[in-house]
C-alpha cells in the first residue's frame, strides 16, 4: 500500500457522533432482518441531506480536545461534502471515487478507484452516514444493538482496513431511521466523534455543491 494516502483515508473515516459508552440499556436485535427491511424503505425515500455537525477529536497525545464544527451535504448516490466553518474553513468532497479537499486557498483531488483500501473507505463512509449498510461487503462484521429511542451498530473492518481503523459506532434515531451520532476508532485508540443537529431531508443542491473539479 502506499502510505502517502494514509493521511487521506484517516480524514475520509473522521465524520460524525457521541461516544458509544454513554449510552444505556442497549440489548441485542431480535431481527436483524427486519432492521434492513426498514432501513431500505427509508433509504428508498431519501435523496438528500443537510444538516449541521460538531466534530470532536479524542488524541491520547494532547490534552485538550479539538473541537470543529460545519455543514454536512449528502446527495444520492455517493456525493458526500463536509464544509467546515470553525475553527477555520475547510472542505472535504466525496463524489463517486474522487476526494477533493479544500484547505489554506489549495486544493487537492486523490482518485479513491485506483486504491483499493480507499475504495473501501469511501463506500465505508457512504453507508454510514446514509444508513445503506448494505453496500458494506463482507470485508465488515456488523453487530446491531437497540434501546427505546436509538439503533447502535458497530462496523468492524475484517481485511485491509483492519489496520487503521478498529472499529465505526453509528447511532440511528428509531422513528425515522436517521443518523444522528457516529463514533470513528482509529486502531490506536484514539477517535473522532460527531453530532448531527437541524436535519433536512430531499434538499435540493446546485451541482457545484459536489463539484471535484
Amino acid at each position: 500500500m502506499n502510505y502517502y494516502y494514509i493521511p487521506v483515508i484517516l480524514l475520509v473515516c473522521f465524520f460524525f457522533c457521541d461516544r458509544a459508552e454513554a449510552q444505556t440499556d442497549f440489548r441485542l436485535v431480535t431481527s436483524t432482518e427486519s432492521f434492513k427491511n426498514r432501513m431500505k424503505e427509508e433509504s428508498d425515500t431519501l435523496s438528500s441531506i443537510e444538516s449541521r455537525f460538531t466534530q470532536t477529536k479524542h488524541i491520547r497525545l494532547l490534552s485538550e480536545k479539538i473541537v470543529s464544527s460545519g455543514t454536512f451535504s449528502y446527495q444520492k448516490p455517493d456525493k458526500v461534502c463536509l464544509d467546515y466553518q470553525s475553527p477555520v474553513k475547510y472542505r472535504m468532497i466525496l463524489n463517486g471515487n474522487t476526494i477533493r479537499i479544500d484547505s489554506d486557498s489549495k486544493t487537492n483531488t486523490f482518485n479513491a478507484g485506483s486504491n483499493r483500501l480507499m475504495t473501501q473507505m469511501s463506500a465505508l463512509l457512504s453507508a454510514c452516514l446514509t444508513g445503506n449498510l448494505d453496500r458494506l461487503s463482507s470485508d465488515y462484521e456488523l453487530t446491531f444493538k437497540e434501546n427505546e429511542v436509538q439503533y447502535w451498530i458497530t462496523v468492524v473492518p475484517q481485511g485491509s482496513a483492519k489496520a487503521y481503523m478498529k472499529c465505526i459506532d453509528i447511532f440511528f434515531d428509531k422513528k425515522d431511521f436517521s443518523v444522528h451520532q457516529l463514533k470513528i476508532t482509529e486502531a490506536s485508540d484514539d477517535y473522532t466523534e460527531y453530532i448531527f443537529s437541524g436535519q433536512k431531508k430531499n434538499v435540493t443542491f446546485p451541482d457545484a455543491k459536489f463539484s471535484v473539479k
